[in-house]
Order: structure tokens, then sequence, then C-alpha cells
């Protein structure tokens, strides 16, 4: 039995598109860890940082949307 060709295709796509969205949520994950970090530091040397806390906010807000988009494409 042959396998049809068209869906082959989308096997493959949609295999691309969850690497894709795994790649994109590890790079966010770092960033969040790296900035949740540095803000702490700055935080506790006494640094103004509530700029660097709402663009936090900000990638944690694109890190939930990946792993949403992750979540109904699987």
């Amino acid at each position: 039995m042959m396998a049809d060709a068209g869906f082959t295709a989308e096997v493959e796509t949609a295999g691309t598109l969850a690497q894709v969205h795994d790649s994109r949520r590890e790079t966010l994950e770092r960033r969040l860890e790296d900035g949740y970090r540095r803000i702490d530091q700055a935080a506790l040397a006494g640094t103004d940082v509530s700029e660097w806390e709402s663009f936090w906010i900000k990638l944690l807000g694109e890190y939930e949307d990946v792993c949403r988009e992750h979540d109904l494409a699987a």
C-alpha cells in the first residue's frame, strides 16, 4: 500500500512545526531565566528594574503563546 503524498507532506510539516515551536520555546525559556537572574541581581544592587520587568513580562507572554500553540498543534 502506497502512502498518500499529501498526508506524508502534512506529517512532515507537522513535525517541522513542532520542532520550530520547541526551538522557540527553548530560546524563550533561556531568555526568561537569564532575564530573571539579571533583574534579581540589579534589584539587589538597588537599580530601578521596572522597565526590565515590563520587558520580562512581555517575554513571558510570548512564551505562554508559544506553549499554547504547541499544545494546539500536538
